[in-house]
């Protein structure tokens, strides 16, 4: 680690003669100062296990650190070289290697996706005639924030077992109408990738970022990180509890989100993005692309009240190509975060600055993540200090008793006339029932419950717990799913025909899937 090398600039100036000059005009405070007791103190408040963090400044690495354990309850510490789920800070090389093409001439960035990925259609046909490349990877297509995910997350389907069920997916607003979070759309430029240079996403990612930039434990699958020393456990709050959980596999959405690696290697990613696209003297990435993937593509409108008190200096926030972009401070700022079950990560960029930050966790229920980043950049631009991480935990304590309230208000009002049976015999609601993105749904009876299987999903199995009339409640075998309220919907001769369930629309997947009973 190094830092600013104030001693030494003490001497010459002792040597000069310029001492009493520089005691009248005190240098500034070293933006690192605090630094380390202040992310120390703020992970205790917040529960978490371990954190990670590197800075770069004028081309250099300035700081690289790990804190906490990889997994709670065990004695291994995070360091710099400790492994992460980036999860969908992974767009921005997706974004970046698409621009290889571009820059090559095999590819333009308005193409028409259609002519490529004749398999990829969205719900609306003249939609699917308009799709670009530009349009897959700024989140504008008309799908709703996550809107689809269930399709691919958890499940066992490819890629583009993936991308040929989204048809079947309705929009939530008019297509290029307003942004929305769009995780299978970068799956499509994944493939367009390996439609268009012959070889797949994860090799792309490999050999034209890894292997020249040096990135030597950086990875695109959980499956390389097996037999892998120092790799930090995901965790999540089950039944109140911080506990450990499994990396979810994510080979089916590289291209969204699917690389690990540490902030040691991330620093030199960073270093690349703000020196356009060269480290260390040589070119890897033409400026053009760079300047490109962080040219607005999509306002993110309307400014909500939360982002204004966040960020009282912005005046506008923008989706460029794999890369969140905004005024802060009278600096263009790039950034992106990262989340998947139990890991949260955010990427930092300040151009004008030559600054970079990159903070990874391995608890998925915190903020920090977010407030360790901007502290930071504040400390370089010599703003008024801060206290992120406290605003972000009252923000979250606050929203936490909110929720509580709200429950013990509910559990405290008179039932009123509900019938705690079933309106029918369970064996009446027994079938197979289909929804065309995530197939079939068995329900049978078993041991005198109700049992609910999802096809490709071993998550979305679970025994239906009965609440009151035609409405189950499902406590699924992923926990990270945690449970989902099944109401079943009778006919006018009193048969089920259809039942709906949604998964952790927090999280996953806000849409509500309608199952239509086949036999």
């Amino acid at each position: 680690m190094a830092r600013p090398i104030r001693p030494l600039i003490l001497a010459v100036l002792t040597s000069l003669g310029l001492v009493a000059a520089a005691d009248a005009q005190q240098a500034p405070p070293d933006p690192l100062a605090g630094l380390d007791a202040y992310i120390e103190n703020a992970m205790r408040d917040w529960d978490l296990p371990g954190l990670a963090i590197a800075i770069v400044k004028d081309d250099a690495v300035a700081y690289t650190r790990g804190f906490g354990v990889l997994e709670a309850g065990k004695p291994g510490p995070v360091t710099d070289r400790s492994l992460f789920a980036m999860a969908s800070n992974s767009k921005a090389f997706t974004a970046t290697a698409v621009g290889l093409l571009v820059e090559e001439g095999r590819l333009r960035w308005d193409d028409r996706v259609a002519d490529r990925l004749p398999d990829f259609q969205l719900f609306d046909p003249s939609a699917t005639r308009a799709l670009t490349v530009r349009d897959l990877l700024c989140h504008r297509v008309g799908l709703g924030t996550w809107q689809g995910d269930l399709i691919w997350y958890g499940s066992d389907r490819s890629v583009p077992e993936v991308l040929r069920l989204v048809r079947h997916i309705p929009p939530d607003h008019d297509f290029r109408d307003r942004y929305a979070y769009c995780n299978l759309t970068f799956l499509a430029a994944g493939e367009v990738l390996a439609a268009i240079g012959g070889e797949p996403w994860d090799v792309v990612v490999r050999r034209r970022f890894f292997e020249p930039l040096g990135m030597s434990r950086s990875s695109t699958s959980v499956r390389d990180l097996e037999g892998v020393e120092d790799v930090a456990r995901p965790h999540t709050l089950i039944d109140g509890k911080v506990a450990a959980i499994g990396y979810r596999n994510l080979d089916n959405a590289g291209a969204a989100g699917g690389i690990n690696s540490c902030v040691r290697d991330w620093a030199r990613w960073m270093r690349l993005q703000l020196n356009e696209g060269t480290l260390d003297g040589e070119r890897v990435v033409p400026a053009a692309v760079i300047r490109e993937t962080r040219t607005p593509q999509q306002v993110i409108r309307p400014i909500s009240e939360r982002q204004r008190s966040l960020f009282p200096s912005s005046h506008f926030f923008a989706y460029g190509l794999g890369w969140f972009l905004q005024d802060y401070r009278g600096r263009m700022v790039l950034s992106h975060g990262g989340g998947m079950d139990g890991m949260l990560s955010l990427t930092v960029l300040v151009p004008e600055e030559k600054l970079g930050v990159v903070v990874v966790t391995n608890y998925d229920e915190q903020d920090l993540y977010r407030a360790v980043p901007f502290r930071v950049v504040d400390a370089y631009l010599e703003a008024e200090p801060r206290d992120w991480s406290g605003e972000l935990l009252r923000e979250r304590r606050d929203q936490d008793a909110r929720v509580r309230e709200a429950a013990e208000k509910q559990r405290a009002e008179p039932a009123g006339a509900t019938d705690p049976r079933p309106s029918l015999d369970l064996a009446r609601y027994v079938g197979v029932y289909r929804h065309e993105a995530l197939g079939d749904a068995v329900v049978s009876l078993k041991d005198g419950s109700l049992r609910l299987e999802v096809e490709r999903n071993a998550g979305l199995r679970a025994d239906l717990k009965h609440r009151d009339g035609d409405l189950f409640e499902a406590a699924w075998a992923d926990p990270f799913y945690r449970s989902s309220a099944i109401p079943f919907r009778l006919d006018d001769a009193g048969a089920p025909v259809e039942f709906r369930l949604s998964v952790r629309p927090d999280f996953i997947d806000p849409m509500q899937y309608v199952f239509t009973r086949r036999r």
